[in-house]
């Protein structure tokens, strides 16, 4: 592997992630691998020390009997453990399995039944008491807790105590960088299971290297300059993975662990981080938090925020044109970034944010539109856990949204799209198979080719347009096939709706469940009304729901009739992971919202004619 970076040259065909640890280990031994925050203090750990400590734990793993390839399961929140313990895993030629740390016992029990997981990692007492209640737990050779003060019993034992007596690791990693091999199984990454229990996808150490090595191609920065990047997504998941692992073996990219993943907005302040990729509710969700930072703001700043807008607008026009940019537009446009939103954006640690992405979900285009306005140059890219990193992305700086921009320019990586309209994919990081599935992993792989389950179209210009997954078009009774993220990603432009979902499979007409924005709704409703106290409030508030059949009605106008929301309600919860209707990476599992919400959107159809028809038949 050449050490001079350059996206032509750079090949991983023999590498492993324990070559990689090694080759860090010998030429940066003095540098900083990634910081951590542990009671409010930053430590930062050397790539030496990293190594090290994976090489110790590696050893402990294959003193207790670790074979090569067996799995092991790793619990816990976002932190530098985290990480050790999955290195260490694969070093020592195991496969780590992801589960994310709010998992049910019934959850962890599919996992470990479908891994056949060995060994266990787990973060603390809480993770804890969910493994010990599944029926797997005694089977386990080991459980081993990241907290040193956990009780050891029966296969029990805390990370410290487990490490006492291992023997001597001073030359396991340069044994096991020869040992083994590209093509095994690294890793185990479940997905979503937005149609069906979880599939795990088998990732060899060939496929996580090369699949976030595609980052080169659409952000090579990150491979020529020190990036920073605050890791809060889980590191269950290729992007929390990529950016928490991978990245640092491969990049110039340092990674910072807060106290707590749900710490990440007081890690970001801290870290101000200069790379960033996130689903797009982070960026609503900080959109919106900034802008009701303006509103509350006294009446000069927001004037004075007005007229920085009014100019804004005009430079990102310009910016995106493709005439002549107007160089007196853009040092007044400059001034107004560095005298009014670079102040409003050191607020949440994003003021030095040089290189944004977004993947996972289309980003409704006013919220892109309005971090663009600000200066941040923000940019969509595509990927899954299926290829890891992103076959295509935005190249051009100022992309407009609307598209996950080009196929990245690395011949070994091809994109196609099929006759009914799906991508198909086809490179060196795509995933071995789905775990015990070869009904579902033949679907998935045929011919060399990822058939990612998503519809796309390439436009004039050469861009790629995501239209919908394949799986999720709406069939109403009408015979109209029709796509509900189109519909979502138009209602969520409101600032006050946080997130929708549109039903009516088999259905006369389509209606919508609304998530509305806390942070906006909250700041909209102060001196409207003093009984909104939480965010169940908000769904019975006469005055919401007639701000929010505005915003639908906003939506509908710019929707064909068949398209257009005939109903909608404003749910008493937020979607979330831990209702079941959500997964970690904000994508929907309609299945589950469907069934969890199927008397509210029953409610939502005038069922007269049914009754009808039925009692025509009584």
């Amino acid at each position: 592997m050449s050490t001079q970076y350059s996206p032509q040259l750079v090949a991983y065909d023999d590498d492993t992630l324990a070559s990689l640890l090694r080759n860090r280990r010998d030429m940066l031994s003095e540098k900083i691998v990634f910081s951590q925050k542990r009671a409010g203090e930053w430590r930062t750990t050397t790539w030496g020390e990293y190594a090290a400590n994976i090489a110790r734990l590696s050893r402990a793993l294959l003193d207790n009997g670790l074979q090569k390839g067996d799995y092991v399961a790793i619990m816990g929140d976002v932190s530098q453990d985290w990480v050790t313990a999955y290195m260490a895993t694969v070093c020592a030629g195991g496969v780590a399995v992801g589960i994310y740390f709010t998992s049910s016992t019934e959850e962890v029990e599919y996992y470990l039944e479908d891994s056949k997981s060995k060994f266990m990692f787990v973060a603390g007492e809480k993770e804890l008491g969910v493994i010990l209640g599944a029926a797997q737990a005694a089977s386990l050779r080991k459980i081993i807790t990241f907290d040193p003060d956990t009780a050891s019993s029966n296969n029990v034992v805390p990370l410290p105590t487990f490490l006492r007596d291992v023997g001597d690791s001073s030359s396991l990693l340069d044994e096991q960088a020869a040992q083994v091999q590209p093509d095994d199984i690294a890793t185990i990454i479940y997905t979503s299971g937005t149609t069906g229990n979880p599939k795990g996808a088998m990732l060899s150490h060939r496929a996580v290297i090369e699949g976030v090595a595609t980052t080169r191609y659409f952000c090579p920065a990150l491979f020529s300059e020190p990036q920073r990047v605050v890791v809060h997504l889980p590191l269950s998941h290729v992007v929390g993975l990529g950016q928490g692992i991978v990245l640092p073996l491969i990049s110039e990219v340092v990674p910072y662990f807060g106290d707590s993943g749900a710490d990440f907005g007081a890690t970001m302040r801290d870290v101000r981080p200069t790379y960033w990729m996130a689903p797009p509710r982070f960026y609503q969700r900080y959109a919106a938090e900034l802008a009701s930072k303006v509103n509350a703001s006294d009446p000069a700043k927001r004037k004075s925020y007005r007229f920085a807008m009014s100019i804004a607008q005009k430079a990102l026009a310009n910016r995106q044109s493709a005439g002549p940019k107007d160089s007196f537009l853009q040092a007044l446009f400059e001034t107004c970034r560095r005298e009014i939103f670079l102040p409003i954006l050191a607020e949440i640690g994003l003021d030095q944010l040089t290189y944004p992405y977004t993947a996972s979900a289309p980003m409704p285009p006013d919220v892109m539109k309005l971090w663009q306005t600000w200066g941040v140059n923000l940019k969509e890219c595509y990927g899954q856990t299926e290829l890891v990193g992103a076959n295509a992305a935005q190249m051009s700086d100022w992309s407009k949204p609307g598209t996950i921009g080009e196929p990245i320019a690395d011949p070994r990586w091809k994109t196609r799209v099929a006759g009914d309209g799906e991508m198909l994919v086809k490179g060196p990081g795509l995933f071995v198979g789905y775990l015990n599935k070869p009904d579902e992993t033949l679907d998935a792989l045929r011919d060399g080719w990822l058939h990612t389950g998503d519809i796309v179209e390439f436009r004039p210009d050469g861009l790629l347009a995501l239209i919908d997954r394949k799986k999720e078009i709406i069939n109403t009774s009408g015979g109209k096939s029709i796509s509900p993220a189109q519909i979502e990603n138009e209602l969520r432009q409101s600032p006050y709706i946080s997130e929708a979902a549109v039903c009516g499979d088999g259905r006369k007409y389509l209606v919508a469940l609304i998530e509305v924005d806390r942070v906006a709704m909250m700041d909209w409703i102060k001196g409207r009304s003093d009984t909104i106290q939480n965010y169940s409030d908000l769904c019975t508030s006469e005055a919401v729901i007639h701000l929010i059949e505005a915003e639908v009605a906003k939506a509908n106008q710019r929707l064909a009739q068949v398209e257009q929301i005939k109903a909608f309600c404003i749910l008493p919860e937020e979607l979330s992971v831990e209702n079941g209707v959500m997964t970690a990476t904000r994508k929907k599992r309609r299945k589950n919202l469907n069934n969890r919400y199927k008397d509210l959107i029953d409610s939502l159809y005038d069922e007269s004619e049914d009754i009808l028809i039925r009692q025509a038949f009584s």
